[in-house]
């Protein structure tokens, strides 16, 4: 599918824009794609599109056009054509896997389930339902129990906090995906959100009140994906939410606390780095506060991340763990890691 987007970014998306935006656009671009004052007079529409795959991939290539061009009067409905081809490649690829579910159920079914008696062919009449809806459906409750989720149908009225950029994950059946993380809250409780789906990364704006339907939950944490429903609240849906509960969705946990939780426990929050040790198969990041310390554990895309002690790392999605008799925290599939630097170390340097 990355294939799609590309198409998109370079047909629909770049070869539509005239000369001077196109200027414009790479100027913006200079410093994510690290291109010199040559290289903008030299690279061409084709090669912009070509660096930005490889630095946006998938998705977020364009959501990275539509970001540049948003305020541009003139792009404007080059803006909203871009959206609309996102949205015909996320209905075909969910068609596509739909299709391909049910094919793989009526295979199991066939070769799996016994020719039914005259009083077990009647049953589906009488439920609605037919077997390979029930194989479906005994399926997806399988796959929810193992990994302790469940679905959520919902709708439930949120207001978003927060949200991060979106960035690349390596998922287990799907390969390379894009995802982000948000924080949401409601009049009496906040919620960490993964959001599987890049496409609804423009519902997910601060202060903005959407609501969410067909989402999973585990611990707290809820997961939307490409099955979920995310909409605008109407005008009608206002949401009032007390600024304790704010407060509480926008602190840390104290380090001597996360001391005493259970392995197993997904932790997020702003931590000070006290040291970077930097190995060969991991990166172990000594976090701080006044109560403790504790080692965070990076390896993949998390191995040797770009700071320095005195920086700050917002954690999202990172997993209490012993690790030689000691709890620790271990990046996961849907971890991500964000610095903030220490601006006054540097500009005491």
């Amino acid at each position: 599918m990355v294939d799609e987007y590309k198409r998109i970014l370079l047909v629909k998306g770049l070869q539509n824009i005239d000369d001077y935006h196109f200027r414009m656009l790479k100027s913006l671009l200079a410093r994510n794609l690290k291109l010199t004052s040559k290289a903008q007079d030299k690279y061409d529409r084709i090669k912009i599109a070509d660096l930005m795959e490889a630095k946006f991939p998938g998705v977020a290539c364009v959501n990275k056009l539509i970001e540049l061009i948003e305020g541009i009067k003139e792009l404007e409905e080059l803006k909203q054509n871009l959206r609309m081809e996102m949205l015909k490649v996320a209905k075909k690829t969910k068609a596509e896997r739909t299709t391909s579910a049910k094919k793989s159920n009526q295979e199991e079914t066939g070769s799996a389930t016994p020719a039914p008696t005259t009083s077990s062919a009647q049953a589906p009449e009488r439920g609605k339902q037919s077997p390979v809806a029930q194989n479906q459906k005994a399926q997806v409750q399988r796959k929810v129990a193992a990994r302790g989720s469940v679905l959520q149908k919902g709708p439930m009225t949120v207001m978003v906090l927060k949200a991060t950029e979106l960035f690349e994950y390596e998922s287990p059946d799907k390969g390379k995906s894009t995802m982000f993380h948000a924080t949401v809250v409601t009049a009496s409780q906040f919620f960490q959100v993964k959001v599987l789906n890049a496409n609804l990364k423009e519902k997910f704006i601060k202060q903005k009140v959407i609501t969410i339907s067909d989402y999973f939950e585990c611990k707290g944490i809820l997961e939307v994906n490409e099955a979920s429903s995310v909409s605008e609240a109407g005008p009608d849906q206002k949401l009032e939410v007390p600024n304790s509960i704010i407060k509480r969705a926008n602190e840390t946990p104290k380090i001597d606390n996360l001391h005493k939780q259970a392995s197993g426990t997904f932790v997020y929050g702003l931590f000070e780095l006290h040291q970077k040790r930097v190995n060969v198969k991991n990166t172990i990041y000594e976090i701080q506060d006044k109560t403790g310390k504790m080692d965070v554990v990076g390896n993949g895309k998390w191995h040797d991340v770009q700071c320095k002690e005195g920086d700050k790392l917002r954690l999202f999605c990172f997993k209490l763990r012993t690790i030689d008799r000691k709890l620790k925290l271990a990046c996961v599939d849907h971890s991500f890691i964000k610095v903030v630097k220490n601006r006054g170390r540097t500009n005491q340097s």
